[in-house]
């Protein structure tokens, strides 16, 4: 299957509310859904710390809701948890020239769009993709990728990457910029912002 990239469009102020908040019946509910999706990143978690009962899926959404403290040694399940809560609260947005893609496909797209002056100041594919996280997490090593751009400053990138269908780019870069212009521009136009994971 391979590698590719998820963005969600998403209401950060809304996410941002709940993780923390304190709120135990959010915290069991998404614990909940959590756990029945995501038993590859349980599986994770137990090959980490060698210990089956160590820590649950259950246990990492308590710990991002109710504001309690994170194992670091587990960064990844807490970004796992983050692409749950936008995928739970959020628009899924079209990825068909993202998945599958090699690890090194963000930097080639903004390769192709630098060179042909369709990336904004402040803008591109791989900070959108691996730029961070909207939420403090723990350091993760590997996967996911995370990063986003802002409600606010999606108008312009997206204007620029409008003309990647003109510029003299090759075809697969000129199709992967649609795409995240497609992103820019939902997300722009529902005053919420982009949130994208690399796995």
């Amino acid at each position: 299957m391979g590698y590719g990239v998820m963005a969600w469009a998403v209401d950060l102020d809304r996410v941002r509310a709940e993780i923390g908040s304190g709120d135990t019946t959010l915290a069991q509910r998404y614990g909940a859904s959590f756990t029945e999706r995501h038993p590859a990143v349980q599986a994770l978690i137990d090959d980490v710390t060698g210990d089956r009962t160590a820590i649950t899926l259950s246990e990492v959404a308590r710990h991002m809701i109710m504001g309690e403290p994170y194992d670091e040694r587990i960064g990844f399940a807490y970004g796992y948890f983050l692409e749950h809560l936008c995928d739970l609260q959020g628009t899924f947005l079209d990825n068909p020239r993202w998945m599958p893609v090699p690890v090194d496909w963000c930097q080639r797209v903004d390769e192709a769009l630098a060179g042909a002056g369709l990336l904004a100041d402040g803008f591109s594919t791989f900070n959108l993709v691996f730029g961070g996280s909207p939420v403090p997490l723990p350091r993760i090593d590997g996967f996911p990728g995370i990063g986003y751009q802002e409600y606010g400053s999606l108008e312009e990138p997206a204007r620029l990457l409008a003309g990647a269908g003109a510029a003299d780019i090759a075809e697969e870069f000129q199709d992967a910029a649609y795409d995240v212009f497609q992103w820019l521009s939902e997300a722009h136009q529902s005053r919420r912002s982009v949130v994208a994971f690399f796995h």
